[in-house]
Protein backbone atom coordinates (compact mmCIF):
# COMPACT_ATOMS: atom_id res chain seq x y z
CA UNK A 1 0.00 0.00 0.00
CA UNK A 2 1.41 3.22 -0.83
CA UNK A 3 0.22 7.04 -0.10
CA UNK A 4 1.25 10.29 -1.83
CA UNK A 5 1.82 13.11 0.23
CA UNK A 6 -0.69 15.98 0.32
CA UNK A 7 0.12 18.29 -2.93
CA UNK A 8 1.17 22.12 -1.72
CA UNK A 9 -1.40 24.03 -4.44
CA UNK A 10 -4.26 22.65 -6.04
CA UNK A 11 -7.42 23.91 -7.60
CA UNK A 12 -11.07 23.32 -7.20
CA UNK A 13 -14.14 22.27 -9.59
CA UNK A 14 -14.97 20.07 -12.29
CA UNK A 15 -16.74 21.43 -15.85
CA UNK A 16 -20.61 19.32 -15.13
CA UNK A 17 -21.42 19.30 -18.87
CA UNK A 18 -20.85 16.04 -20.27
CA UNK A 19 -20.38 16.78 -23.72
CA UNK A 20 -17.32 19.04 -22.50
CA UNK A 21 -15.75 15.58 -22.02
CA UNK A 22 -16.48 13.40 -24.88
CA UNK A 23 -15.25 16.67 -26.70
CA UNK A 24 -11.89 15.88 -25.19
CA UNK A 25 -12.35 12.54 -25.95
CA UNK A 26 -13.07 13.43 -29.17
CA UNK A 27 -9.70 15.85 -29.81
CA UNK A 28 -7.43 13.10 -27.40
CA UNK A 29 -8.62 10.56 -30.13
CA UNK A 30 -8.31 12.77 -33.23
CA UNK A 31 -4.56 14.80 -31.83
CA UNK A 32 -2.96 10.71 -31.58
CA UNK A 33 -4.64 8.58 -34.07
CA UNK A 34 -1.90 9.71 -36.79
CA UNK A 35 1.21 9.22 -34.45
CA UNK A 36 4.30 7.98 -35.16
CA UNK A 37 5.04 4.55 -33.38
CA UNK A 38 7.65 6.24 -31.32
CA UNK A 39 4.79 7.67 -29.44
CA UNK A 40 3.52 5.68 -26.65
CA UNK A 41 0.32 7.58 -26.23
CA UNK A 42 -0.73 5.76 -30.09
CA UNK A 43 -3.73 3.40 -29.92
CA UNK A 44 -1.99 0.99 -31.59
CA UNK A 45 1.17 0.74 -30.72
CA UNK A 46 0.75 1.74 -26.80
CA UNK A 47 1.22 -1.92 -25.35
CA UNK A 48 4.29 -2.33 -27.44
CA UNK A 49 5.53 0.88 -25.87
CA UNK A 50 4.70 0.12 -22.46
CA UNK A 51 6.84 -3.32 -22.71
CA UNK A 52 10.09 -1.47 -23.64
CA UNK A 53 9.60 1.23 -20.94
CA UNK A 54 8.34 -0.85 -18.48
CA UNK A 55 11.38 -1.33 -16.17
CA UNK A 56 11.72 2.29 -16.36
CA UNK A 57 8.31 2.77 -14.93
CA UNK A 58 8.31 0.90 -12.08
CA UNK A 59 11.33 0.95 -10.64
CA UNK A 60 10.10 3.22 -8.10
CA UNK A 61 8.36 0.56 -6.50
CA UNK A 62 11.16 -1.85 -6.73
CA UNK A 63 9.21 -4.21 -9.48
CA UNK A 64 10.84 -5.34 -12.49
CA UNK A 65 9.06 -6.35 -15.87
CA UNK A 66 5.83 -6.52 -17.17
CA UNK A 67 2.95 -8.14 -15.92
CA UNK A 68 2.36 -11.00 -17.82
CA UNK A 69 -1.14 -11.35 -17.50
CA UNK A 70 -2.21 -8.14 -20.42
CA UNK A 71 -5.55 -8.10 -20.93
CA UNK A 72 -6.04 -6.01 -24.27
CA UNK A 73 -9.21 -6.11 -26.40
CA UNK A 74 -9.05 -5.69 -30.38
CA UNK A 75 -11.39 -3.48 -31.86
CA UNK A 76 -13.25 -6.78 -33.11
CA UNK A 77 -13.87 -7.94 -30.01
CA UNK A 78 -16.58 -6.59 -27.30
CA UNK A 79 -17.22 -6.84 -23.70
CA UNK A 80 -18.11 -9.87 -23.35
CA UNK A 81 -15.87 -11.81 -25.74
CA UNK A 82 -14.13 -15.27 -24.49
CA UNK A 83 -10.64 -13.34 -24.28
CA UNK A 84 -11.83 -11.82 -21.08
CA UNK A 85 -11.92 -15.43 -19.50
CA UNK A 86 -8.67 -14.98 -17.98
CA UNK A 87 -10.01 -12.57 -15.41
CA UNK A 88 -12.85 -14.70 -14.01
CA UNK A 89 -11.06 -15.97 -10.75
CA UNK A 90 -9.25 -12.34 -9.89
CA UNK A 91 -7.81 -12.82 -6.55
CA UNK A 92 -9.36 -12.03 -3.54
CA UNK A 93 -6.73 -9.06 -2.94
CA UNK A 94 -5.54 -6.95 -5.35
CA UNK A 95 -1.78 -6.59 -5.91
CA UNK A 96 -1.40 -3.29 -5.01
CA UNK A 97 -3.24 -0.61 -3.06
CA UNK A 98 -2.12 2.82 -4.56
CA UNK A 99 -3.15 6.12 -2.97
CA UNK A 100 -3.24 9.09 -4.88
CA UNK A 101 -3.36 12.35 -3.89
CA UNK A 102 -0.31 14.50 -5.20
CA UNK A 103 -0.13 14.93 -9.06
CA UNK A 104 4.02 14.75 -8.69
CA UNK A 105 4.02 11.21 -6.89
CA UNK A 106 4.69 7.80 -8.92
CA UNK A 107 1.36 7.10 -8.10
CA UNK A 108 -0.40 9.53 -9.91
CA UNK A 109 1.77 9.02 -13.37
CA UNK A 110 0.85 5.14 -12.52
CA UNK A 111 -2.91 5.88 -12.41
CA UNK A 112 -2.53 8.44 -15.81
CA UNK A 113 -0.70 5.08 -17.34
CA UNK A 114 -3.22 2.05 -16.26
CA UNK A 115 -6.03 5.02 -17.53
CA UNK A 116 -4.79 5.34 -20.86
CA UNK A 117 -4.77 1.79 -21.74
CA UNK A 118 -7.78 0.68 -19.88
CA UNK A 119 -10.79 -1.31 -21.33
CA UNK A 120 -12.12 -2.36 -18.35
CA UNK A 121 -12.74 -0.70 -14.84
CA UNK A 122 -14.42 -1.13 -11.78
CA UNK A 123 -15.28 2.07 -9.53
CA UNK A 124 -16.64 3.37 -6.60
CA UNK A 125 -17.26 6.47 -4.69
CA UNK A 126 -17.24 7.78 -0.68
CA UNK A 127 -18.16 10.95 0.58
CA UNK A 128 -19.21 12.64 3.87
CA UNK A 129 -22.43 11.02 5.49
CA UNK A 130 -25.15 12.98 4.89
CA UNK A 131 -26.52 13.07 8.34
CA UNK A 132 -28.01 16.84 8.52
CA UNK A 133 -31.37 17.16 6.79
CA UNK A 134 -30.70 18.15 2.51
CA UNK A 135 -27.19 17.75 2.83
CA UNK A 136 -25.52 16.43 -0.46
CA UNK A 137 -21.90 16.11 0.10
CA UNK A 138 -19.77 15.61 -2.76
CA UNK A 139 -17.45 13.00 -3.27
CA UNK A 140 -14.33 12.56 -1.35
CA UNK A 141 -12.54 9.70 -2.91
CA UNK A 142 -13.15 7.92 -5.93
CA UNK A 143 -11.82 4.22 -6.11
CA UNK A 144 -10.30 2.89 -9.85
CA UNK A 145 -9.52 -0.97 -9.96
CA UNK A 146 -7.88 -2.26 -13.40
CA UNK A 147 -8.20 -6.19 -13.90
CA UNK A 148 -4.92 -6.22 -16.08
CA UNK A 149 -2.10 -4.90 -13.58
CA UNK A 150 -4.73 -5.97 -10.61
CA UNK A 151 -3.97 -2.40 -8.71
CA UNK A 152 -6.66 -0.05 -7.24
CA UNK A 153 -6.21 2.99 -6.90
CA UNK A 154 -7.60 5.50 -3.72
CA UNK A 155 -7.99 9.37 -5.22
CA UNK A 156 -8.52 11.88 -2.79
CA UNK A 157 -10.09 14.54 -4.87
CA UNK A 158 -9.83 17.26 -2.13
CA UNK A 159 -5.82 17.86 -2.52
CA UNK A 160 -5.99 16.83 -6.21
CA UNK A 161 -8.52 19.32 -6.91
CA UNK A 162 -9.34 17.92 -10.32
CA UNK A 163 -9.15 14.52 -11.86
CA UNK A 164 -6.00 13.98 -14.13
CA UNK A 165 -6.94 14.20 -17.82
CA UNK A 166 -6.27 10.61 -18.74
CA UNK A 167 -9.04 9.60 -15.83
CA UNK A 168 -11.28 12.15 -17.58
CA UNK A 169 -10.97 10.58 -20.78
CA UNK A 170 -11.37 7.05 -19.42
CA UNK A 171 -14.84 7.14 -18.17
CA UNK A 172 -16.22 9.54 -20.86
CA UNK A 173 -14.92 6.76 -23.79
CA UNK A 174 -17.69 4.89 -24.39
CA UNK A 175 -14.74 1.71 -25.45
CA UNK A 176 -13.84 1.50 -21.63
CA UNK A 177 -16.81 -0.52 -19.89
CA UNK A 178 -17.34 0.78 -15.82
CA UNK A 179 -18.20 -1.51 -13.58
CA UNK A 180 -19.42 -0.91 -10.00
CA UNK A 181 -21.48 -2.01 -7.26
CA UNK A 182 -25.10 -0.29 -7.00
CA UNK A 183 -23.95 2.60 -9.36
CA UNK A 184 -26.87 3.13 -11.32
CA UNK A 185 -28.49 4.81 -8.13
CA UNK A 186 -26.97 6.93 -5.42
CA UNK A 187 -23.60 6.81 -6.82
CA UNK A 188 -24.68 8.08 -9.89
CA UNK A 189 -26.33 10.81 -8.20
CA UNK A 190 -23.06 11.67 -6.30
CA UNK A 191 -21.06 11.56 -9.63
CA UNK A 192 -23.12 14.73 -11.08
CA UNK A 193 -22.92 15.99 -7.69
CA UNK A 194 -19.08 16.21 -8.19
CA UNK A 195 -19.05 17.13 -11.48
CA UNK A 196 -17.42 14.14 -12.77
CA UNK A 197 -18.60 12.77 -16.50
CA UNK A 198 -19.43 9.35 -16.87
CA UNK A 199 -20.77 8.15 -20.40
CA UNK A 200 -23.86 5.87 -18.64
CA UNK A 201 -24.05 3.57 -21.87
CA UNK A 202 -20.85 2.09 -20.86
CA UNK A 203 -21.81 1.42 -17.31
CA UNK A 204 -22.49 -2.62 -16.09
CA UNK A 205 -24.16 -1.99 -12.16
CA UNK A 206 -22.83 -5.59 -10.84
CA UNK A 207 -25.54 -5.22 -8.33
CA UNK A 208 -28.62 -5.76 -10.82
CA UNK A 209 -25.94 -8.39 -12.24
CA UNK A 210 -25.78 -10.01 -8.88
CA UNK A 211 -29.46 -9.48 -8.02
CA UNK A 212 -30.67 -11.88 -11.24
CA UNK A 213 -27.99 -14.56 -9.93
CA UNK A 214 -29.44 -14.70 -6.81
CA UNK A 215 -33.10 -14.93 -7.70
CA UNK A 216 -33.63 -11.60 -6.16
CA UNK A 217 -37.06 -10.05 -7.04
CA UNK A 218 -36.92 -6.64 -9.03
CA UNK A 219 -37.70 -4.43 -6.19
CA UNK A 220 -35.61 -6.04 -3.71
CA UNK A 221 -32.56 -5.70 -5.86
CA UNK A 222 -31.60 -2.34 -5.08
CA UNK A 223 -31.05 -3.41 -1.34
CA UNK A 224 -28.95 -5.88 -2.36
CA UNK A 225 -25.30 -5.40 -0.04
CA UNK A 226 -22.37 -6.09 -1.35
CA UNK A 227 -20.75 -8.18 1.63
CA UNK A 228 -23.95 -10.75 0.91
CA UNK A 229 -23.05 -10.80 -3.20
CA UNK A 230 -19.18 -11.76 -2.22
CA UNK A 231 -20.18 -13.96 0.27
CA UNK A 232 -23.14 -16.10 -2.48
CA UNK A 233 -21.29 -14.89 -5.78
CA UNK A 234 -17.81 -15.10 -5.04
CA UNK A 235 -17.49 -17.46 -1.94
CA UNK A 236 -15.81 -14.84 0.36
CA UNK A 237 -16.21 -12.90 3.24
CA UNK A 238 -16.41 -9.11 3.01
CA UNK A 239 -15.88 -7.66 6.41
CA UNK A 240 -18.01 -4.49 6.60
CA UNK A 241 -17.08 -2.11 9.22
CA UNK A 242 -20.40 0.63 9.43
CA UNK A 243 -18.02 2.61 11.68
CA UNK A 244 -15.52 3.09 8.89
CA UNK A 245 -18.17 3.64 6.34
CA UNK A 246 -19.63 6.05 7.94
CA UNK A 247 -16.23 7.47 8.67
CA UNK A 248 -14.53 11.38 7.53
CA UNK A 249 -13.73 10.16 3.72
CA UNK A 250 -12.71 14.43 3.58
CA UNK A 251 -10.01 13.54 5.79
CA UNK A 252 -6.76 15.05 4.44
CA UNK A 253 -4.85 11.91 5.65
CA UNK A 254 -7.45 8.62 5.62
CA UNK A 255 -6.21 5.76 7.77
CA UNK A 256 -5.21 2.43 6.48
CA UNK A 257 -9.02 0.86 7.17
CA UNK A 258 -10.47 3.59 5.16
CA UNK A 259 -7.91 2.59 2.35
CA UNK A 260 -8.84 -1.03 2.91
CA UNK A 261 -12.28 -0.30 2.99
CA UNK A 262 -12.57 1.62 -0.48
CA UNK A 263 -9.82 -0.35 -1.55
CA UNK A 264 -11.98 -3.72 -1.32
CA UNK A 265 -15.04 -2.09 -2.46
CA UNK A 266 -13.58 -0.97 -6.04
CA UNK A 267 -12.03 -4.58 -6.22
CA UNK A 268 -15.26 -6.61 -5.15
CA UNK A 269 -16.98 -5.36 -7.74
CA UNK A 270 -14.40 -5.99 -10.66
CA UNK A 271 -14.74 -9.74 -9.03
CA UNK A 272 -18.15 -10.33 -9.54
CA UNK A 273 -18.15 -8.46 -12.53
CA UNK A 274 -15.99 -10.80 -14.06
CA UNK A 275 -17.47 -13.83 -12.49
CA UNK A 276 -20.76 -12.84 -14.11
CA UNK A 277 -19.85 -13.25 -17.08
Amino acid sequence: MYFDMPAANYTSGWPRDTNTYRNMWDDYADEYADESQDNWFAWDTKQQSWEMNSKNHYSEYGMSGWPREIHQRSESQNWDSSSMAMFTSLPAEPKEILVVNSTSSGSYASLCRDATTADVVAFDAEWVPDFDYGSDNPISVLQLAFPSTRRVYVLQLGPLGKLPQEVQLMLVNPNVLKAGFAVNHKDAQKLSRTGIAVTQDSVVDVQERSGAVLGTSWEKTPSLSLKRAAQEVLGCELLKDKRCACSDWSSEKLTPEQVRYAALDAWVALRLYYRLQ
